[in-house]
C-alpha cells in the first residue's frame, strides 16, 4: 500500500448527507452558473419532448381526422337511404364490440336529436347514449323502427333476417365489412356502409405509413443525438471549470470518492430540475403550436395522455442519466488530480 493509499485510509470518509449540503451550498453560491447549466439540460430535454409530443400530436390528429371523416360519411350515407333521423327510431344489432367509429355514428344520430335506438335487452354498448332503450325481441321487431342497422366486428347473432326485412326494413344497414353476407339475404338488401379500400388505395397507404415510420425514427435519433450533446455540453463545463475548487478541498482533506460524490449528486439534481422543466416546456410548447395549425379541440382530442405520460418519464430518466454519464468522466479526472496540478489550472 503506498503512501496516498496509506492517507486516505487514514482519513475520516464524510456521509453523503455532508455531501448533499455542500452541493446545495455550492449551487446557491454559484446560482448563475448552476441556471446556466440547467439551462442547457432544460433545452435538451425540451427538444426531445416536443419532437415526441409532436410526432404524438400528429399521429393523433390524423387518426382523429380520419374518424371524424368516416363518420361523416356514413352520416351522408344514412341520410341518402333513410333520410334525416330527428324524432325517429331506428333498430339496432351488435354484433360484438363497436368500434369508436360506430360509437361516433352513435353519437352522431343523438346530436340529429333521434327518437330512440333500439336494442336487444341483452345487448351491452360501451356508451352511456340517452336515446338507447332496450327492448325485448317481440317489441324489437316493431313496426315503427325505420332503420335496420348492424354494427360490431364480431358474430353476427341469430335474428330472423327474413321476418324484420319483409315487415318494414327493405335493407340492413352495416357498417363492418365482414358482415357482406348474412345467410338467405340478397346482396341489394344489404348496404354496407363501411369505404372499402381497392388493393391500389392499401398498398399506397402502406407505403406512406411506412414513410412516415422512417421519417418519425430518424426525426427521433436526431432529436436525442441534439440533447444528448447539449446536456454533455453543459455538464462538462460546469465540471471542468472548477478544477481549482476540487484542488482547495483535497488539499483540505477531501477523498477522491467524496469528490465524486458531490459532483454525481450536482449533475443528478441539475438533470431532475432540468429534466422536469424540459418535460413541461417541451410538452406545452408543442401542444400550444399545433393547436394553432388544428384547432385546440381537435389537437386535445387526438391527445393520448397515457404515451404523454410515458414520454414525459422517459425524457425525465434520459435528462437525468446523461447529466450523471456527462459529469462521470471529469469528475473522475478531477478527483485523481494532484491538488497541486488543479489548483494552477486555468479551466
Amino acid at each position: 500500500m503506498n503512501t496516498n493509499d496509506k492517507n486516505e485510509y487514514n482519513q475520516v470518509k464524510l456521509p453523503l448527507r455532508i455531501a448533499m449540503e455542500v452541493v446545495l451550498q455550492g449551487i446557491k453560491i454559484r446560482l448563475g452558473r448552476s441556471i446556466v447549466t440547467i439551462t442547457g439540460v432544460i433545452c435538451g430535454i425540451a427538444f426531445l419532448m416536443s419532437i415526441l409530443t409532436g410526432q404524438m400530436i400528429k399521429n393523433g390528429v390524423k387518426k382523429e381526422d380520419a374518424i371524424r371523416e368516416e363518420v361523416t360519411r356514413i352520416n351522408n350515407f344514412v341520410k341518402a337511404e333513410v333520410g334525416f333521423l330527428n324524432n325517429k327510431t331506428i333498430s339496432l344489432v351488435v354484433a360484438g364490440k363497436l368500434s369508436e367509429i360506430e360509437l361516433r355514428t352513435l353519437e352522431s344520430f343523438e346530436k340529429e336529436k333521434i327518437k330512440t335506438i333500439q336494442i336487444d335487452k341483452n345487448t351491452q354498448i360501451d356508451k352511456n347514449l340517452k336515446s338507447i332503450k332496450k327492448v325485448s325481441e317481440k317489441e324489437f321487431s316493431g313496426e315503427e323502427s325505420t332503420a335496420l342497422f348492424l354494427m360490431g366486428a364480431g358474430k353476427i347473432p341469430d335474428r330472423k333476417w327474413k321476418v324484420l326485412l319483409a315487415k318494414h326494413h327493405p335493407k340492413i344497414l352495416a357498417t363492418t365489412i365482414s358482415h357482406a353476407k348474412i345467410n338467405n339475404i340478397s346482396e341489394n338488401q344489404l348496404i354496407e356502409l363501411s369505404r372499402i379500400w381497392s388493393q391500389d388505395e392499401t398498398y399506397k397507404k402502406l407505403q406512406k405509413e411506412q414513410q412516415d415510420k422512417f421519417k418519425n425514427i430518424w426525426i427521433g435519433i436526431i432529436s436525442l443525438l441534439v440533447t444528448v450533446i447539449g446536456i454533455m455540453n453543459a455538464m462538462l463545463m460546469s465540471v471542468t471549470e472548477r478544477f481549482r475548487e476540487i484542488g482547495t478541498m483535497k488539499c483540505l482533506g477531501a477523498l477522491s470518492g467524496f469528490i465524486k460524490h458531490i459532483f454525481l449528486i450536482e449533475s443528478s439534481l441539475m438533470g431532475i430540475a432540468g429534466g422536469f422543466s424540459g418535460v413541461i416546456i417541451g410538452a406545452v410548447f408543442s401542444i400550444f403550436a399545433y393547436s394553432f395549425s388544428y384547432g385546440f379541440s381537435l389537437v386535445w382530442t387526438s391527445i393520448n395522455f397515457l404515451k404523454l405520460g410515458e414520454y414525459g418519464l422517459a425524457c425525465l430518466l434520459i435528462g437525468i442519466i446523461l447529466s450523471i454519464l456527462a459529469a462521470l468522466y471529469p469528475a473522475r479526472i478531477a478527483s485523481k488530480m494532484v491538488p497541486a496540478d488543479a489548483l494552477r489550472s486555468n479551466l
